[in-house]
């Protein structure tokens, strides 16, 4: 059986056995995998560290009938600051959980490896994780070929001005004169659209501190909800997690 190298990012696991898990791994070699760390379960196995949900490493595995098996693993990053806090974590699971429902098996996509790295490198000190939440769905989705016109009508290719709709389904805005042709299009103001295209064509660094009024953020959130749901037509668990988070941190008042 053959071995190979790559670098890949802990997405997810689930346990296998006893002792061993399998780990869901995402790299700019082989795209999204999975492969079986035998006895990682075990106090300190070799593999311990490099198995640890966002770990970032350099794996060598061996291809397997079914199932690939990991042989050794270095750790580059363990960003193991996402995990040491609960709202931090709760966030790093979904952006996790919406790359892999996102991606098929073994789409190689050297682009999207380096920005999801970059996501976790920035999610250990983003201040405003709502904020960051939006701006890497928007931008994860453009990666993969989803990217929403903001500028023109899809319709009647006019440009928006005053009243804009968002239609999931057609990708992109809607004139007020259009908007009909989507009976779901939704109404955002022309200051969300502005924010919404800073968010699109601003790197990580641009968009640090970026402040977003309740109301945009709330019609991102309602954009994001519907483009996403439309594309993978699938619900993702750790929505609900990230709720609770913010109940939790209401009721405690922080």
């Amino acid at each position: 059986m053959a071995l190979y190298r790559t670098e890949a990012i802990v997405l997810g696991y689930r346990n296998l056995g006893e002792a061993d898990k399998i780990l869901t791994l995402f790299s700019p070699d082989k795209g999204k995998i999975h492969a079986v760390a035998r006895g990682v379960r075990r106090p300190r196995n070799p593999l311990l560290g490099g198995s640890q949900l966002f770990s970032y490493s350099n794996f060598l595995i061996m291809e397997g009938r079914n199932l690939d098996n990991i042989s050794q693993c270095e750790i580059k990053e363990s960003f193991y600051k996402i995990r040491q806090k609960l709202e931090p974590m709760s966030y790093g699971l979904y952006f996790a959980e919406l790359l892999r429902a996102s991606t098929p098996m073994e789409d190689k996509n050297r682009e999207l490896f380096r920005f999801f790295l970059k996501t976790m490198y920035v999610l250990q000190d983003w201040q405003n994780l709502e904020i960051l939440s939006r701006i890497y769905e928007i931008k994860l989705m453009a990666i993969q070929g989803f990217k929403p016109e903001i500028q023109n009508c899809v319709e009647c290719g006019e440009r928006v001005q005053n009243k804009v709709f968002f239609s999931a389904s057609m990708g992109g805005v809607l004139c007020s004169s259009c908007f009909q042709r989507d009976k779901h299009s939704v109404t955002i103001a022309p200051e969300t659209l502005i924010v919404l295209k800073n968010m699109l064509i601003g790197t990580y660094e641009e968009l640090m501190g970026i402040q977003v009024k309740d109301h945009v953020l709330k019609e991102l959130e309602n954009i994001s909800k519907h483009f996403i749901s439309y594309h993978i037509d699938r619900k993702l668990k750790t929505t609900e997690f990230i709720k609770d988070v913010n109940r939790l941190k209401i009721n405690r008042g922080l």
